[in-house]
């Protein structure tokens, strides 16, 4: 039985894990005989001390997880997630649908300062250090750059409706596979459509790229 490989990356404080896990309910509903597997890069990582690069993740073992040969007795979706999820070329080309979940520099540091719950001007100094000198420059240097593979280009707002046209875009994905496509990844576009009429409203706050 085939796979659908998708990959969910963006920049830091993006809730790309809640939104994968969204995506993932949405499809188990959908889809009662397929099995929507995560693939999480920050699994991956082994050492404590981050060099704040690509260097901090095993792309060996995410893509072993992808590129699974063995027979599957289901449909199979398998989630490829994390900050450098679009980063490594090899699983960016077995993947059917690649999706940036994108927000300002801004706003990163905010949404920042409020995941820590910082109480004090000497951890609010610390957390402004790490980003200045470790967060900022890995985001400009290794994963803004990744933008540019994606399918789907998401504002991170907080809401579920990206979540929600990430799987419109997926089941659209497995229902024409399902219905006789041939094996090898099909590219997305020009197959993607908002069918569902609350996205019809809301589909205008978002960026495709084909």
């Amino acid at each position: 039985m085939p796979r659908v490989i998708v990959s969910v990356g963006g920049g830091h404080i993006t809730e790309i894990h809640r939104t994968v896990l969204q995506i993932q309910k949405a499809l188990l509903e959908a889809f009662v005989d397929t099995a929507v597997v995560i693939a999480d890069l920050d699994d991956t990582v082994t050492s404590k001390e981050r060099n704040y690069s690509d260097s901090d993740y095993n792309f060996e073992q995410i893509l072993a997880r992808v590129k699974n040969a063995e027979a599957l007795e289901q449909w199979e979706v398998v989630l490829v997630c994390g900050r450098y999820a679009l980063f490594d070329s090899r699983i960016n080309e077995l993947a059917q649908l690649k999706v940036f979940l994108d927000s300002d520099g801004d706003r990163r540091l905010i949404d920042l300062i409020q995941r820590f719950q910082v109480q004090s001007s000497e951890q609010l100094a610390d957390l402004i250090q790490e980003y200045l000198s470790g967060l900022r420059p890995e985001m400009q240097k290794y994963i803004e750059p990744t933008r540019a593979h994606a399918d789907l280009i998401i504002p991170s707002n907080g809401d579920s409706v990206g979540a929600a046209i990430v799987v419109d875009s997926i089941v659209k994905i497995v229902e024409d596979s399902k219905g006789g496509a041939q094996s090898g990844a099909t590219r997305l576009y020009p197959q993607l459509d908002f069918q569902a009429e609350s996205l019809d409203i809301e589909k205008e706050q978002y960026q495709d790229l084909s």
